[in-house]
């Protein structure tokens, strides 16, 4: 039916870009490399429909899974941003400014209260690369993190649903975790994008933690921090210091933190534009460069 076309390869390896050839929209592309027996294909393909069947103006959009046996994949079809992720902004145009950075946990946790109360999901996946933006400023969480059973059967090597980075301490220590474990998740998220940098670093440049060392020190140590000399207001350190509380129980959910003062400083889209301007500048002067790049 005209069909999709591929357009190009993510950063990721996984992801791509596609234009449907009727009416040339786009969309984002999910491959998951996977051998799937018969018999477990449908459960899969339902399983991708059920975790993924959210309507949210602040979750991505979901339009289909599908297997293909002739590639030993799975396509998992979402909406497409056309300025990728908060985690390829910071890359290409420094850290996040504080008011953006308030604007975005709106939207966010606008996204979480939805999934962790309507759903009754926990997202499990929250990270940089996963909150995305378009150029008409809107901001989504994407890319859930998979049941385990679901995770196991797309990737038998998978020893963890979700990113360890972002993993708040309860989940690595193996105790029951809920919604609370996503904003450990957002927390870590905001202190890398508020400096630049991933929080827990080996002091070496260039060179990263053992995963072992990594999760001994969510679990043991305090939790990471913006430093208070680098210009975010006393609002922005405390919504920072709730989302990073180590128990669990302590840690406020997604609804209460909607009214925090951080959040109501910076809800309004508005507030964001000029910055936004700037990254839609920036995004077109990157493309440039790379078909300049292509065509020597």
């Amino acid at each position: 039916d005209g069909g999709w076309i591929a357009f190009g390869q993510g950063k990721s390896g996984l992801v791509t870009r596609a234009q449907d050839t009727t009416t040339g929209s786009f969309i984002a592309l999910k491959i998951i490399p996977v051998t799937l027996r018969e018999e477990d294909r449908h459960t899969v393909l339902h399983q991708l429909q059920e975790l993924y069947a959210s309507k949210h103006p602040c979750v991505a959009d979901f339009f289909g899974a599908d297997y293909f046996s002739e590639r030993t994949c799975t396509l998992i079809a979402m909406e497409y941003f056309d300025l990728a992720s908060f985690n390829d902004i910071m890359c290409n145009t420094g850290p996040i400014p504080e008011n953006v950075l308030g604007f975005a946990c709106h939207e966010v946790l606008e996204g979480l209260t939805y999934l962790h109360t309507v759903r009754r999901l926990i997202h499990r996946d929250i990270k940089p690369s996963n909150v995305l933006l378009n150029s008409r400023g809107q901001v989504k969480i994407s890319d859930f993190g998979m049941s385990t059973q679901l995770a196991n059967t797309l990737d038998p090597a998978n020893t963890w649903v979700g990113s360890t980075t972002y993993m708040s301490p309860e989940r690595i220590s193996g105790l029951q975790y809920v919604g609370n474990s996503d904003i450990w998740s957002l927390g870590i998220s905001l202190v890398e994008l508020a400096t630049g940098n991933f929080p827990y670093d080996s002091g070496t440049p260039g060179k990263r933690l053992e995963l072992v060392e990594l999760l001994d020190r969510i679990v043991d140590e305090e939790p990471p921090r913006v430093p208070p000399d680098s210009g975010f207001s006393a609002e922005f350190h405390n919504f920072m210091a709730l989302c990073l509380k180590k128990r669990v129980e302590e840690r406020p959910g997604a609804s209460a933190l909607q009214a925090h003062p951080f959040i109501e400083m910076h809800k309004n889209p508005q507030n964001v534009v000029p910055w936004l301007e700037n990254v839609i500048r920036a995004a077109a002067a990157k493309t440039m460069e790379v078909l300049q790049t292509q065509h020597l």
